[in-house]
């Protein structure tokens, strides 16, 4: 009898499967400058540089908060850590997620909590399931930005309809056991999805952290003078994300994001705005990952000598 793939071996396909839509993203970027140059280069030329500014401070209070809900996530397994030190390990752990393979994210987080005295089953369960939590939030926050786009309603109903499902799913206690039980199979963290309940307070708690990260970007949109709305930007901002997230073994979601959000923009801005506008986004939140880490790091220290 045939047996199954290990564990390394999926993840190996999963991570190459990956890496090859991330290839095909920034493909998909690259043929759009070339294509469209003069009008991407004169949107640049016509950029307010000025309102990055507030863009970069959005996107700090969108992390922040979902830095806060994970330090929280911790202090709720009876760890007594201070949220000016864990915070310091959220934001330096964030920067993780530039280095190829998509176990960085979780590993630097967990790992600096681990070697602050955390307990390793709490660090990884926490940080497992604050990334669950995070992106269940922007499958909730696309169906809100999709229930006011035009064309789009049915994709909210049809979120709608899954959530409510899974829901009703998870609730039922046998379910829920055998699907942890193959979950585990695959991440130990899977013990932390126990109660539904909580699992949805915890996403729904997240949902306004994507809504600061969608008005960074419409802030960013504004520098080059695009009229996108907000609840808009909520749609097309949170789906650019998690389809960034989910594909396994690109850093960052690099070209896979920009790709999703410059095909959902386009319509409303054109080709030549949108490309700009994601790109422009992507080093708005660098800039955030970078200060929110150096500033988080400070105040750690500062709070340790005194």
């Amino acid at each position: 009898m045939p047996t199954m793939p290990s564990r390394k071996v999926l993840s190996r396909i999963s991570s190459l499967l990956g890496i090859a839509i991330g290839v095909a993203g920034v493909a998909f970027i690259v043929r759009t400058l070339t294509t469209k140059w003069a009008e991407v280069s004169e949107a640049l030329s016509h950029m307010n540089a000025s309102n990055l500014l507030l863009s970069v401070v959005l996107g700090l209070c969108a992390m922040t908060t979902i830095g806060a809900l994970w330090v929280s996530m911790l202090r709720a397994r009876s760890n007594n850590v201070a949220y000016r030190q864990a915070m310091s390990w959220y934001f330096t752990g964030q920067l993780g997620k530039y280095v190829p393979g998509g176990i960085w994210p979780i590993v630097g987080r967990a790992e600096l909590a681990v070697r602050n005295n955390v307990a390793r089953t709490d660090a990884y369960a926490t940080t497992g399931l604050s990334l669950v939590t995070t992106y269940t939030g922007a499958i909730i926050a696309i169906a809100i930005g999709a229930a006011f786009t035009q064309g789009k309603q049915l994709i909210s109903l049809g979120i709608v309809v899954l959530l409510i499902v899974g829901y009703v799913l998870f609730a039922n206690t046998w379910l829920r056991t055998k699907a942890i039980a193959t979950l585990s199979a695959i991440s130990p963290s899977a013990q932390s999805l126990t109660d539904p309940q909580r699992l949805a307070r915890l996403a729904l708690a997240h949902v306004p952290s994507w809504i600061l990260m969608s008005l960074s970007t419409t802030v960013t949109a504004s520098a080059f003078h695009a009229n996108i709305g907000v609840l808009h930007m909520l749609f097309i901002t949170s789906t650019s994300w998690l389809v960034g997230f989910v594909v396994v073994g690109v850093p960052g979601g690099i070209g896979v994001r920009e790709a999703v959000f410059t095909s959902l923009a386009s319509g409303f801005i054109g080709a030549p705005i949108a490309v700009s506008i994601a790109l422009m986004s992507r080093v708005v939140f660098i800039v955030v990952d970078l200060v929110g880490a150096f500033l988080s790091n400070i105040v750690a220290r500062t709070s340790a000598k005194s």
